[in-house]
């Protein structure tokens, strides 16, 4: 089972990477492969409301041939997303918005006879920001997605308000290691496999995973600045 990391930031190791990176490591520790993908590694095309069309035209795996398009099918082909942005304006960045409207050729499959393409995946939501954009920005994108089929497990919006410092903020690092573990272990329940939907605690999981990003942060910094 594949857990999918998506990036709202343009930053790669921002405060929304590096507690989106945190939920992975926990992913990880309930044994299911990750992946990190960021919504800036390529152009996502606004929808075009297909939907609406008299002959409904929307459907997987969407008209564009963009990087949208790819991030699209890997979503189709994993168990659990976890989708971390920063807060733009008491909502997600543009280009996550962007993806999130195209998900709807998944979600639309129910026009064709199909389940939705999202129904029984497991989502999981990290905001960085400030004020009440972190919690609208969380219940936006939660809402969106169980409309569109997904499961939401307990425990499954993780924030911080400490923005390039997040990994500063124990709790919201202890926080983003549950989504990680509480999506993958909902998503091993719902596949049949023995796994856990409580919240952990642990303080020496949690400071083993900030240094293992903190490492990592500090190695990219050093070959960032390199060049």
């Amino acid at each position: 089972m594949r857990v999918l990391g998506i990036l709202g930031s343009p930053r790669p190791f921002g405060g929304s990477s590096q507690l989106l990176r945190c939920a992975l490591l926990g992913a990880q520790e309930e044994g299911l492969e990750t992946a990190l993908f960021s919504v800036y590694g390529g152009e996502i095309r606004p929808c075009q409301g297909c939907i609406q069309d008299e002959e409904p035209n929307c459907k997987y795996p969407c008209i564009f041939e963009d990087y949208g398009k790819k991030l699209i099918t890997e979503i189709y082909h994993a168990e659990a997303i976890i989708f971390a942005t920063p807060i733009y304006w008491y909502g997600p960045s543009g280009q996550l918005k962007n993806l999130i409207d195209r998900l709807t050729c998944l979600e639309n499959m129910v026009a064709y006879g199909e389940p939705s393409y999202m129904e029984g995946k497991v989502v999981g939501i990290i905001t960085v920001g400030a004020d009440a954009g972190l919690t609208l920005t969380g219940g936006y994108l939660l809402t969106a997605l169980n409309a569109m089929g997904a499961i939401i497990p307990p425990w499954a919006h993780a924030y911080s308000r400490r923005a390039d410092h997040a990994l500063e903020d124990s709790r919201a690092v202890m926080d983003a290691i549950n989504v990680g573990l509480l999506v993958a272990g909902l998503a091993k329940i719902l596949r049949g496999q023995k796994g856990t939907i409580s919240y952990r605690d642990d303080a020496n999981l949690r400071e083993r995973i900030r240094l293992k990003i903190l490492k990592e942060k500090e190695e990219f910094e050093a070959q960032h600045d390199q060049k």
